[in-house]
Order: C-alpha cells, then structure tokens, then sequence
C-alpha cells in the first residue's frame, strides 16, 4: 500500500514539472492593424459618398413675393432650388437697417453662397463680404469689388434704348393724344446707378430714331412711394408736353404713375415685368428685366465649380433684358415700327449698335 502511495505522489510531481521543462508560454500577438481592415473601408458606403450640398440664401432689399425684379429674382433663386436641390433660405426685409443684419446673419450661419437682391444692398455686402473670405457673395444690380464677390449686372440701357426707340417713334405719330412737342418723360425712383442705366438707354433710342426729341426726367426719391410718382407723372403729362411717360420708380412708384396715365388718357411704358394690361391700349411697352434668368445663372455657375469674382452683365443677347411683343396695342402701334424695333433688336444683339452704359 505505501509503495502505491509513494508512485501517486510521485506521477503528482512530475505532471506539475512538466510545463516548466518545456518551451516558454508566449502570449496570443494582437492582430497588426494591416491584417484587419479598418471600419470605414469595410463600409463600401463611406467611399461612395457624395459630395457636400450647396448651402445657399437670397437677402432682397425688399420681399420678393410684391415687387417686380425682386419677385423674378425669388423665382429664379426657388427654380434653382428644385432643380439643384438645395435647401431654400430667405431673408428678406424692407427695412433698410436691417439688410446688413440678414447679409450676416446668413454669413454666421455658414452659407456658402450669399444672393444680395438690389443696388441698395451695396453697402451691407461690402460690409459683410471681407470678413467672411470662404463665402462667395452674388449681388443682383451692383458689385462692389473683393475676390469673393460677383456682381449680376442687367444691361438695363439695351432694353430701355429699344423703348427709347419706339417712344421717339409714337410721340411723332398719329396716335390719339399725341402732340407737337416731342417730349417724352422719365420718372425714376431714385438718383442711383442703376436708374441712370434705363434712363441713359431710353435717351440714347431716343436719340437714335429722331435727334430731337426731348426726355423730361423726375426722380421720386424712393420706390415705395406711389402718391408722389403720380404727382410727377401728372406734372409731366399736364404741363410739362409730356405724352409717353416711361416709369422705373419700382412697382408701387410704377402703380402711381400709371393711374396719371390712365387719368390724362396718356401713354407710358413700364419696367421689369409686364404692365402692358395695366391700363389696356396706353401702355405701348415694358421693359422686361429677367432677373430671375441672372439669379438662376449664378446659381448654376456655383455648382458648377465656376464662380469668378468681378461681374457679368447680362443684356439682351442673354435674354434677360427685352420689351414686351406690344400685343397689348394691337395695331395702334404700326407694322414699320414693330419691324424697325426688331431690325434695332438684332443689331444690339450683333454689336453692330453699340450702347453707351452710363455709370
């Protein structure tokens, strides 16, 4: 019995020495990182993702859902919106302490594209533009200079030298009411740039059709006051020989002057958008100013990758400036005009006429 204890306990001890004999233990090595594929590169949806969307806002000096070129810039901005799928944003105020504020307030937010509407909204982008390098800054009617800044300029002088032309044309005409006097009248809403443009465009088409008539000018002093638009237009039509008054005093100062016209039994020519119906068979034409074809324009050139500072003019070989077809007149308005108009149209679009841009 001892001599079976004995053997136990000594199988015991060997099977204890055993593992120390042999070889030393090593620990499991951690996988090297190259052996097992990083989580991101597993999910084939990392590497197919698309790039960052546009973030783009329209600030109008105005709203864009009441006023003529505002209105056609929002349209513009909301069909870029559908079909490059971009979020809309708008800021928009009439209160002109205000503007800068929303220019920065986009800004802040991290947009990466900024659509300023109107001349008036110089200063807030100028103001605004260099502190945020990284932005692009668009600015329908005016540009301000700055390597991140482009300025959407409408060659207003084109559009308004053809009504120039067909108002020189009428106030020597047989039409009913016309006088002897050959003078035609400019209202516009303010002393700025921008007005000078369709003023100097209508004095030039003018010029050009007959060197003699004369264009009476009046500026309201905004664009939102249609009480004194039509007091201007009135003083022109009763007293000043005035039988085509053309309007660019914006859409409420337009309203204005038109109610004159319809009073007197004259004639005018509007702005922007169609008023042709506005007092039917006394608005010979409208100068129609596509900016919402600008706005897309820009828009599309973002996405595009092919933003450039400095600006674009847009005139009517683009299509953005041009007159209505004057169906409104019917035939008060004779065929050798029309065509005359429309030999005028095709030389600007050539160069062959070419239009001085007043400053």
């Amino acid at each position: 019995m001892k001599h079976w204890t004995k053997l136990i306990v000594l199988l015991f001890v060997v099977a204890m020495l055993l593992p120390a004999c042999g070889p030393a233990a090593t620990e499991e090595p951690a996988p090297a990182p190259t052996e097992k594929p990083a989580e991101a590169t597993e999910a084939p949806a990392a590497e197919e993702e698309p790039a960052a969307e546009l973030r783009i806002a329209l600030v109008p000096a105005g709203r864009v859902g009441t006023e003529g070129f505002m209105f056609l810039s929002g349209e513009g901005y909301k069909q870029a919106a559908a079909e490059f799928g971009f979020e809309e944003k708008i800021l928009e105020s009439e209160v002109p302490e205000e503007w800068e504020r929303n220019v920065r307030t986009a800004a802040q937010d991290g947009y990466d594209v900024i659509v300023g509407v109107g001349s008036t909204m110089a200063d807030a982008v100028a103001h605004v533009a260099p502190e945020f390098p990284d932005i692009h800054f668009a600015l329908v009617d005016s540009y301000t200079g700055g390597d991140n800044v482009v300025g959407l300029i409408s060659q207003e002088q084109e559009g308004t030298f053809l009504a120039g032309a067909l108002a020189a044309a009428m106030t020597s005409s047989d039409l009913e009411g016309m006088n002897d006097a050959k003078v035609i009248g400019f209202i516009g809403g303010m002393d700025i740039p921008v007005i000078h443009r369709f003023l100097g465009g209508l004095e030039q088409g003018a010029a050009y059709i007959d060197p003699e008539v004369k264009v009476e000018v009046a500026y309201v002093g905004s664009f939102r006051d249609p009480a004194k638009a039509k007091e201007l237009a009135l003083g022109m039509l009763q007293n000043q020989d005035v039988d085509i008054v053309y309007s660019v005093a914006g859409s409420f100062g337009d309203q204005g002057v038109f109610e004159a016209v319809e009073e007197t039994g004259m004639y005018g020519i509007g702005s922007d958008v169609n008023w042709d119906n506005e007092v039917p068979g006394h608005i010979l034409t409208s100068v129609l100013k596509h900016t919402d074809k600008a706005v897309y324009d820009i828009i599309a050139r973002e996405f595009a990758g092919e933003f450039e500072a400095g600006e674009v003019k847009y005139g009517v070989a683009s299509g953005v400036m041009d007159i209505t077809d004057m169906s409104a007149m019917g035939d008060k308005i004779p065929d050798e005009v029309r065509q005359q108009l429309e030999e005028i149209k095709k030389a600007i679009e050539s160069g062959e006429i070419q239009i001085e841009r007043p400053q």
